[in-house]
């Protein structure tokens, strides 16, 4: 796969999310308080994770020389 960014090649490999969260929350406002979840789209990580989720989720995903870390939400809510 090639950077977003920069064009170049990314690396493959897996992202570590470790902690008790089962989810990340993404929004185009960029100012929500942490207590809100109003404009807030949840990516479940136990729907993407590789292994079975606990205390961590490991999701498939690119990370380029230029800082650029992608992955696929396939379960956007």
């Amino acid at each position: 796969m090639n950077c977003s960014s920069c064009n170049k090649a990314m690396e493959n490999g897996g992202l570590y999310v470790r902690g008790l969260g089962g989810s990340f929350f993404w929004s185009v406002n960029k100012n929500i308080p942490w207590f809100s979840r109003r404009d807030l789209n949840q990516i479940d990580l136990g729907k993407i994770s590789l292994v079975r989720t606990g205390a961590q989720a490991v999701i498939e995903s690119w990370r380029c020389t230029c800082g650029l870390i992608t992955f696929k939400a396939k379960y956007v809510d």
